[in-house]
């Protein structure tokens, strides 16, 4: 075999092992965010955010349920707006916790609101009650100032697992009942916390649940908000894997609202975050030297920490990686070795994924990596510590062009800077 047919062959063998074909990915300049912006950057689609608000609206529209489902997606698993900015147009609210969120949107042009604040101050409360957007409240002591206070409408968070989450317990519910009624007033709508990361049987079985504590306790609620908690396969390559059954769901919610008599003018709320948000980011790191083999472990040094990564580090989710070479091209996996990912610190448990990753043997110093996936509480989760500044985030739009959103703070601030406006990198 000659040079020639040697390089076609390699090639081709490339593209048969590309995982980025399958992803948004394949379509960025990696080259010019990591000589302009730097590494380690947060990159983010717009274009699969719009997928995948499309793939739950088209499932809702199939089972017959278009008109009835609204979604809230939660400000704080990904606090960029201008990452949401495509929900403005999509007909998609944000789920805000704190004021401060809220007029950081407002100022990026967001109008529809739901409030799930967790438990909060009188003066907080007032200031919700004013704006007059749905607001979940999590105690009864909150809800009977919000009572007293005359605020025009009532809504409550329940927790229905009975943890040390916020939220009304199951055994308080007949005394909210008694609460409502002594005011006169009844309670405009209800969601329900279930936990994350929820298959979708784990997701219908909630559905019951839901409904019976609608008949049960507040048949004339106009609301019923069945929040998060829809399972996302981090392990997964391929999106139909990855995503949540949101056909097969609804067409179930569908089932159950018509033979539990649920009333078709209840509308029915969702706050869905990994699912819409996970897959529309990746971090981009720089590998800084080849792999380090001691008699205890394999080691790959990038310049990222694991202050980026919590939530793996937490939940131990399995995200996905892909190297690449100097030109920014994906190596092949056919040969090398497992490896732990470091971060840049000294911190003795800086390792950015829990776990090891298989490494191509060709990686060196000159190498990148990405990890995908990230696109949900992972820059939001990042905390300055050990002198390590946060990354930039760059978004993607919908024609393809990378703009700066978020710049690394510098040497003397080390905080990620919200960008105004967003800044065309190259342009």
């Amino acid at each position: 075999m000659n040079d020639r047919d040697s390089m076609t062959a390699d090639l081709v063998t490339r593209a048969a092992e590309s995982r980025l074909s399958r992803s948004w990915l394949r379509d960025v300049d990696f080259g010019k965010i990591r000589d302009t912006i730097g590494t380690p950057s947060f990159l983010y689609s717009e274009v699969q955010l719009r997928r995948n608000v499309g793939r739950i609206k088209d499932a809702a529209a199939a089972a017959g349920l278009g008109g009835r489902v609204q979604l809230y997606v939660p400000f704080f698993p990904n606090s960029n707006p201008h990452v949401i900015k495509a929900f403005q147009d999509l007909d998609v609210g944000v789920l805000v916790q704190l004021p401060s969120e809220y007029r950081i949107l407002r100022k990026f042009g967001f109008e529809d609101f739901i409030v799930s604040p967790g438990h909060v101050s009188d003066g907080e409360m007032e200031f919700w009650s004013g704006l007059g957007h749905p607001t979940f409240l999590a105690s009864l002591d909150e809800i009977a100032f919000a009572l007293n206070a005359r605020a025009s409408s009532i809504c409550v968070r329940i927790d229905s697992l009975d943890s040390g989450k916020p939220g009304i317990k199951l055994k308080e519910l007949d005394q909210l009942s008694a609460l409502l009624a002594g005011h006169g007033r009844e309670l405009d709508g209800f969601e329900v916390y279930c936990g994350s990361g929820n298959s979708r049987d784990d997701m219908v079985g909630v559905i019951e649940t839901m409904f019976d504590i609608f008949h049960t306790h507040f048949p004339r609620a106009q609301i019923i908000n069945f929040a998060g908690g829809h399972g996302f396969v981090y392990e997964a390559w391929g999106e139909d894997e990855k995503h949540f059954d949101w056909a097969t769901y609804f067409r179930s919610l569908k089932d159950i609202a018509a033979r539990m008599a649920v009333p078709e003018h209840v509308r029915f709320m969702f706050e869905p975050a990994r699912d819409v948000l996970a897959d529309v980011g990746a971090l981009l790191l720089s590998v800084e030297r080849s792999v380090l083999v001691n008699p205890i472990s394999s080691i790959v040094v990038t310049d990222g920490t694991r202050m980026l990564m919590p939530s793996a580090q937490l939940r131990d989710r399995r995200h996905n990686v892909v190297f690449l070479d100097s030109q920014m091209k994906e190596y092949s996996t056919r040969s090398g070795r497992m490896a732990a990912l470091r971060g840049r610190t000294i911190l003795r448990h800086d390792y950015i994924l829990p776990g090891d990753v298989h490494v191509p043997d060709a990686v060196d110093a000159s190498s990148s990596l990405l990890i995908l996936d990230v696109g949900a509480y992972c820059a939001t989760q990042h905390m300055e510590f050990l002198n390590v500044p946060p990354a930039a985030e760059v978004l993607v739009d919908a024609d393809g062009r990378a703009h700066l959103v978020s710049a690394r703070g510098g040497d003397m601030d080390k905080w990620r800077y919200l960008l105004p406006e967003k800044e065309e990198i190259g342009g």
